[in-house]
């Protein structure tokens, strides 16, 4: 798996691991598709911190991310990254609050 991309726990193959606090890839990964999600979202976002997420080994790599987009929301991003391709933004899922539990 991508350094600093996984979270702690070992998962099977398909399986989705446990929440992790993000790390600075995620955080890098969550800027890529800032533009993408401001688009779909139709808002511009001066706060956007990835907390949490969790991942899964799915002929490439899915990542479930918790963003903290300021006044106590949050918004739930679903990326995916193929093996030998580039990251995409595939599902945004918003009006979340900190205590929603990330997509498993």
């Amino acid at each position: 798996m991508e350094p600093q991309m996984k979270a702690t726990t070992r998962t099977a193959l398909g399986a989705v691991s446990d929440p992790a606090p993000a790390t600075q890839a995620i955080q890098s990964n969550v800027e890529l598709v800032k533009k993408d999600v401001e688009e779909k979202l139709g808002r511009t976002f001066s706060v956007y911190q990835a907390t949490q997420f969790c991942t899964q080994t799915v002929n490439g790599y899915k990542y479930f991310v918790k963003v903290d987009v300021g006044n106590s929301e949050f918004i739930h991003l679903e990326l995916y990254k193929p093996i030998n391709g580039q990251l995409s933004l595939l599902i945004v899922e918003d009006k979340k609050s900190e205590s929603d539990p990330l997509k498993k």
